[in-house]
């Protein structure tokens, strides 16, 4: 079901429609129209809220959106199907600690390594996403068996829940849930070290053809999140009361989540950030390997 944000978005210029996910990676989207960016840029941008990647590449192929937010795997996934999808623009990216995707348990459990997890059931956010390709890597690095493990695909937001009362052993979170499962979980793994030291975590992304028809309105979206990413370094209190709002966490949750995210300003999906994702993917998701170029848009 398609949830359109009641965020006003200006009528007197070319409309877009947005997919975006209720994480803190996808608020550069929430930013922009809350603080009139879109608008200014001449952009009327309806905003969709959907829960995962997978469902945002379908909405966007199927011409309900023009234009997604997601991670890499699902495009990987996509294109490796045949279908056009092209980054335009990276999200954010991984450049080093402090962690934003992490493999948690319970504060009480007794899980500890790889072994501990062989045979268990582990939530994802996505099945064959990213997200379980770095449990395994990391299963696998840690001394145990990944092909073993039980994946269960749920919601960020359930999961600590499900952790709670014993029905996962472990979870794969992102911020802000990290940050806000920290007094009833545990980290005992830094997913984003399993894949690369530097890496894409999400980015904006359409289909050839709408990139080929709309070039000019790309060029001004991907501005306008550059714009976004430097509004939210210069103001990280007005930027966490924004992302507490769309992700219902706390304020200091909201707060530490901006400071462990960095936003990508730098207006070019670099196929080099692609890489390191595409190979894991090959490895876990036994896919044939590609060059990374062909899932950027050169603009």
């Amino acid at each position: 079901v398609l949830a359109v944000l009641p965020l006003g978005a200006s009528a007197d210029g070319p409309a877009l429609n947005v997919g975006a996910m209720p994480i803190a990676g996808a608020a550069q989207a929430f930013y922009a129209q809350e603080q009139g960016f879109f608008k200014a840029a001449g952009l009327d941008v309806n905003l969709t809220v959907l829960p995962n990647g997978a469902a945002i590449v379908a909405a966007t192929m199927s011409g309900a959106l023009d234009i997604g937010f997601g991670s890499p795997s699902p495009l990987i996934l996509a294109h490796l199907k045949g279908l056009p999808v092209r980054f335009m623009a990276y999200a954010s990216l991984y450049t080093g600690p402090p962690v934003t995707s992490a493999l948690m348990v319970g504060k009480n459990s007794t899980v500890r390594t790889g072994a501990d997890l062989n045979g268990q059931p582990v939530a994802v956010n996505g099945l064959h996403d990213i997200g379980q390709f770095e449990v395994q890597s990391w299963v696998d690095r840690n001394g145990g068996n990944s092909e073993t493990v039980k994946f269960v695909e749920m919601p960020y937001a359930t999961m600590m829940v499900a952790l709670d009362q014993g029905r996962v052993a472990a979870a794969s979170e992102s911020e802000p849930w990290v940050s806000m499962a920290a007094n009833g979980a545990r980290v005992i793994g830094n997913l984003n070290e399993i894949v690369a030291p530097r890496y894409a975590l999400a980015g904006w992304f359409s289909t050839e053809g709408w990139l080929a028809r709309n070039p000019e309105l790309a060029q001004r979206y991907i501005a306008v999140m550059q714009q976004t990413a430097r509004w939210v370094s210069a103001h990280p209190k007005e930027a966490g009361a924004l992302l507490e709002r769309y992700t219902k966490v706390t304020p200091e949750v909201a707060g530490m989540a901006l400071r462990q995210l960095q936003f990508d300003d730098g207006g070019r999906a670099d196929p080099k950030y692609l890489k390191p994702v595409i190979d894991m993917i090959s490895k876990y998701g036994k896919t044939p390997s590609f060059n990374a170029a062909d899932l950027t848009w050169s603009h």
